[in-house]
């Protein structure tokens, strides 16, 4: 069938119209349905201002009444291979997931094959449109192929060193967010960007091992579509957790601090733009953003796995630079008990879709002021992992108490 779509390809570009630039393009489209749809540039006196073979090609299907791309074949002129321009390629995104194939051509056939995501790792897609998007059904599906009997009722996201934790699940089921149409890619360490899915103390889990940061250039809406796939997956309670830098004099590292409230200096929020009044309000009531009751879940969590937890307020800024002591000054008046930069965004995104909300912080570390040591993201980690059996312990009987 690729073979198909390389031959339409070939053909149309004989079609191209390119007197200025002597480049002639084809493009052929496979529709989720199946049919073919071919396309050719098109250049006028403004070159280099024209049509593009590929979003020639857009339209004739989207003129055809399909809107979902399976495959495509692009061929240029002479030996070299064309790939996709820029603003191409964020067209295919429109209609294609991620995982899409593209076939770079030559006069001998299909000489390199690579997918969407090779080419446009920052893709966005039509999420803000409202409904089920094509990155968002696509994923969905991947999930049921590889655990088609597991609807998770309880989603864990990790924090910076706190992804052995997904080591505890029984009967995991691995996918990494690389296979997952619309899912992040994080890229500090200690995230390691997968999806598991699988059973922890019983119940039916989904966990998010690894986030993506406002500090990476991600957007405040990174998490939100995992998020809400996973709640119309099923999921009715989210679990964050997060390494932070504690404000309270006497806590030291590898403390555990159950979030009772939370104070985003961010400056973002994730429900900027159109609000998809079938996901949630348009101005959602934080007054609970962490659950009564699962605040109390905490409590009896700890006291089952013997594990202490504090409780306290934590407050989010952008980073990735670390606080200054007249910033950690200033927090602690504010009411902060910790202090971190993640957590805050997928929380408001988690009420917006009606998840029952907990969060849990690991402190690393004495914030900034609070003693004569650099604040160091190495420590992080490694507090994290040192600290990794008692969370275990900890989430595992907060997760029986909470019962998703």
């Amino acid at each position: 069938m690729s073979d198909d779509l390389y031959r339409r390809a070939r053909e149309v570009r004989e079609r191209a119209y390119a007197p200025y630039s002597n480049y002639k393009v084809g493009a052929a489209i496979r529709g989720a349905s199946g049919g073919v749809h071919v396309g050719a540039n098109v250049e006028n006196a403004a070159y280099p201002q024209g049509n593009c073979a590929e979003a020639s090609a857009i339209a004739a299907m989207i003129s055809s009444g399909e809107t979902r791309i399976a495959e495509v074949a692009v061929i240029g002129t002479g030996s070299a291979l064309c790939t996709p321009c820029g603003g191409c390629r964020q067209r295919l995104r429109e209609f294609a997931a991620e995982t899409v194939k593209i076939h770079l051509c030559d006069a001998k056939g299909i000489r390199k094959t690579v997918t969407l995501a090779d080419l446009l790792p920052m893709s966005f897609g039509p999420d803000h449109l409202g409904g089920k998007s094509p990155a968002e059904a696509d994923a969905a599906e991947v999930i049921r192929a590889r655990a088609p009997k597991l609807k998770p009722k309880v989603v864990l996201v990790l924090g910076s060193g706190l992804g052995s934790v997904a080591d505890a699940i029984k009967g995991a089921v691995t996918i990494p967010y690389k296979d997952l149409p619309g899912f992040p890619r994080p890229s500090i360490a200690g995230h390691a960007g997968r999806l598991v899915l699988g059973r922890l103390g019983g119940v039916p889990v989904a966990v998010l091992q690894g986030r993506v940061h406002l500090y990476e250039g991600g957007s405040a809406d990174a998490m939100t579509g995992p998020l809400r796939l996973l709640r119309k997956m099923g999921a009715k309670t989210l679990v964050v957790t997060n390494a932070a830098g504690g404000l309270r004099d006497g806590w030291k590292p590898g403390t555990l601090m159950a979030i009772s409230d939370q104070i985003n200096l961010t400056g973002r929020n994730p429900l900027t733009g159109p609000n998809d009044e079938a996901v949630g309000p348009r101005f959602p009531d934080m007054t609970e953003a962490y659950d009564r009751k699962l605040r109390k879940a905490w409590k009896a969590a700890s006291k089952k796995s013997r594990v202490a937890v504090e409780e306290g307020v934590y407050l989010a800024v952008t980073g990735p630079s670390y606080e200054t002591p007249a910033e950690i000054r200033a927090f602690r008046q504010l009411g902060a008990d910790a202090v971190g930069m993640s957590t805050v965004l997928e929380v408001i995104a988690g009420r917006h879709a009606g998840y029952r909300c907990a969060g849990l912080s690991l402190i690393t570390n004495p914030a900034a002021g609070l003693s004569d040591a650099p604040l160091d993201h190495g420590e992080v980690v490694a507090v994290g992992r040192n600290g990794a059996a008692r969370l275990v312990r900890l989430l595992t009987a907060f997760v029986e108490e909470a019962g998703g």
